[in-house]
C-alpha cells in the first residue's frame, strides 16, 4: 500500500521544501553566531560587513532564483536585528 503522506523522492515540492528548511536553519545559525560575536566584543560594523559579504556571495553562488530570494530575505532580517541590537 502506498503511503499517502510521502511524495515521490526528488519532486520539485520536496526540493523546494528542503531548500527553504535549510535556508531557515542557516539563517538561525547566522543569527546565533552574530549575537555571540557581538556579546564577545566584536565591533557591530565589522559583523555587518561580514553579513554583507555573505549576502554578496549567496547572490553569486545560489543557483535557484527562489532560494536566492528567500536567503536574501532571511539574511536581511538577521542584518536588521543585529544592526539594532
Amino acid at each position: 500500500m502506498t503511503d499517502p503522506i510521502c511524495k515521490a523522492s526528488g519532486s520539485e515540492d520536496d526540493d523546494a521544501a528542503f531548500a527553504e528548511g535549510a535556508i531557515t536553519l542557516w539563517s538561525n545559525l547566522v543569527a546565533l553566531i552574530g549575537t555571540h560575536l557581538l556579546e564577545t566584543g566584536m565591533p557591530r560594523q565589522e559583523l555587518l560587513d561580514m553579513l554583507t559579504m555573505l549576502h554578496e556571495t549567496n547572490e553569486e553562488t545560489v543557483r535557484s532564483p527562489r532560494a536566492r530570494a528567500i536567503a536574501g530575505q532571511h539574511l536581511m532580517s538577521v542584518y536588521q536585528v543585529l544592526g539594532k541590537a
